[in-house]
């Protein structure tokens, strides 16, 4: 079930984003649309947002995700009245924003004719605009109110039950969130400095570049490249463990090239092999065919010494699609060797495997430090050395735990705060993927409340000021969260004919699981027509993957999504012209949208449909 505790962005938010949309609502309603009652709803309105806050601060997320269907329902209600009001204080902005505009370059007419002519149509369509048409902003704006009145009465329903609900204890086994993850990872060393991993970093590289007497001949027939995996749980440092090996001499020496491909869920033979070719090539190929790309990819590489590695893999269920992979790098020279990172053992007799445990106790001690104190010297904090001590071996050497719990810490330097996160938090933490989860969701929800909001969701410039740009106030969000390792910032060649390079934010695998976690409901990812139809009505941005495999039919039924904010149209190969029909029609219809991004390898008429979405911020759509 999707929790609406957070579509608020952040239990203290709630209050200050619903006062402002009701003063503003009843600002526009008291000028332009007087009537009685208007009065009486404020008041009721003002009364109980601080009783609705109340059951914000008290409920846990995790109690509405798993026990609490009516009121998660509840909240679901007060977050639609809210955006429908917003929605509504949008357009009668834009309209005035307008007729301003008008009035300006009506004042540079010469005649009285034409000033009174102006007038007059302006009057009539400030009508139609402000009420008295079924569907006006105003009328909209009015039926919002009544809505959020209506669900804000509600609140009494459960200010009676807030008392009763209490967190979790945390050696109460919860079930495991099984979440579709897909993330983006590169070879480019992530952290600034790798702590251990010495002893599992040899064994492997000795393995990758041992030699053979036959070394550098052309093999003609199916002969298997030698495959290693790195295995462990989430967070334990495979990928990073990965990062540091390419840049070890020897790997450079020994190796003519490296490949490096983000596999996650999302597998697919074809999608791997044009991102194999563009690895080596630096180019896209310009056909998308399984039999074109598969052959494309042995003339690549069969005169080439590479290491392939394949990150994140997540399973190997498909052997269909890893057959069709493993097809077309049977030839070639030897020498050339995979290395995969991956959760599971995955199922194949003739290859290598290296367990990844923890870091030693005083190597997480070194990470926890490294990451927790501003000074490099610890001993300017000997207070909180015997806590950080029990923190840092309590953790059990799970490095991205450890970096994150540390930057928890470092917003309470004080040995009270960390004896009590050690006792509450950390009392029956054993190391497993469901305690991991749980340590990370305790960091999230810690987080300040501004950090936990879509600036997209328009409420950043309510609640820090208005005079403050929002893309500053975006990039420092995305700072703090980086330096809370929720983030990483990395650098990204991406036109290799220019030698540009370009900041880009990454996200651990676990810190998507959460992200999913927590979003789930307000968004969506599909990558499939049977995909679509899970989708929840509530999702308020939604990414499509390979628009071009979707039926016609299945692509207009996204317009049952009403409240829907971002769309993002991915990997648009092939696309047919009936199919860029339909995806036109479904943004059209879409009136709340805010994003639209799309790359359609067709000719289509975009502009002229954005024509009446007047919500738009930002605009992105490329052709062929």
């Amino acid at each position: 079930m999707a929790s609406a505790v957070l579509v608020f962005a952040g239990k203290s938010v709630a209050t200050p984003a619903i006062s402002f949309f009701v003063n503003k609502a009843f600002s526009y309603l008291n000028k332009y649309h007087k009537s009685e009652g208007l009065g009486d709803m404020k008041k009721r309105l003002k009364m109980n947002i601080p009783k609705i806050q109340s059951v914000i601060d008290v409920v846990d997320p995790d109690y509405i995700k798993e026990r609490s269907e009516d009121l998660d329902t509840w909240l679901w209600q007060l977050r639609d009245a809210v955006e429908k009001a917003e929605d509504a204080i949008d357009e009668l902005e834009y309209y005035e924003l307008k007729e301003k505009q008008k009035d300006l370059k009506v004042s540079h007419l010469g005649s009285s004719f034409a000033k009174m002519n102006h007038k007059f149509f302006q009057s009539v369509k400030h009508v139609k605009m402000l009420g008295k048409t079924s569907d006006s902003p105003l009328k909209r704006l009015k039926k919002a109110m009544e809505d959020l009145d209506e669900a804000a009465k509600g609140v009494e329903n459960f200010l009676t039950v807030v008392d009763q609900i209490t967190r979790p204890n945390l050696n109460n086994p919860q079930r495991h969130h099984s979440i579709s993850s897909y993330r983006e990872t590169g070879r480019m060393l992530t952290a600034d400095r790798v702590f251990g991993r010495e002893n599992e970093k040899e064994r492997i590289v000795g393995w990758l570049t041992s030699t053979s007497s036959e070394e550098n001949e052309v093999v003609m027939n199916n002969n298997p490249v030698p495959i290693m995996s790195i295995v462990g749980h989430g967070g334990i440092g495979k990928t990073t463990l990965a990062q540091l090996i390419t840049k070890d001499n020897r790997i450079k020496e020994h190796f003519k090239t490296v490949i490096w491909v983000s596999v996650s869920t999302n597998f697919h033979a074809e999608t791997l092999i044009s991102k194999i070719i563009q690895s080596v090539t630096l180019s896209k190929p310009s056909f998308d065919t399984y039999d074109a790309l598969q052959e494309h990819l042995a003339r690549t590489l069969e005169t080439i010494k590479y290491l392939l590695i394949l990150d994140d893999v997540w399973e190997d269920k498909e052997i269909s699609e890893w057959e069709k992979l493993f097809a077309s790098l049977r030839t070639g020279v030897y020498g050339r060797k995979i290395l995969l990172t991956t959760r599971f053992s995955i199922s194949c007799n003739e290859m290598e495997r290296l367990p990844l445990c923890g870091l030693e106790e005083t190597e997480n001690l070194e990470l926890f430090n490294h990451h927790v104190f501003t000074y490099p010297d610890p001993q300017k904090f000997e207070e909180l050395q015997e806590a950080g001590e029990k923190i840092a071996k309590k953790l059990r050497g799970c490095p991205l735990v450890t970096k994150v719990i540390a930057g928890h810490l470092r917003e309470d330097m004080t040995v009270q705060f960390w004896n009590k996160f050690l006792d509450e938090q950390l009392g029956y933490f054993d190391g497993g993927m469901e305690d991991i989860m749980k340590v990370l969701k305790v960091s999230y929800y810690h987080l300040p409340p501004g950090l936990q909001m879509w600036i997209a969701s328009g409420l950043i410039s309510q609640t820090t000021g208005e005079a403050e740009n929002a893309r500053d106030v975006a990039e420092e969000c995305l700072a703090q969260l980086t330096r809370k390792s929720f983030y990483n910032l990395k650098l990204r060649n991406f036109h290799f004919e220019r030698n540009e390079c370009h900041e880009y934010y990454v996200m651990h695998d676990l810190m998507h699981d959460l992200a999913t976690w927590v979003s789930s409901g307000e968004c969506a990812r599909i990558f499939d027509a049977n995909g679509s139809k899970k989708v929840k009505r509530t999702v308020r941005h939604l990414s499509v993957v390979g628009i071009n495999s979707f039926p016609a039919d299945i692509i207009k039924s996204f317009s049952r999504f009403k409240n829907l904010r971002t769309i993002v149209f991915e990997d648009c190969h092939d696309i047919q012209d009936n199919t860029v029909c339909s995806v036109e029609e479904v943004v059209e219809t879409l009136k709340a949208l805010r994003v639209v991004k799309a790359h359609l390898f067709s000719r289509c008429h975009f502009p002229g449909k954005f024509a009446n979405l007047k919500h738009l911020r930002n605009v992105s759509v490329s052709f062929n």
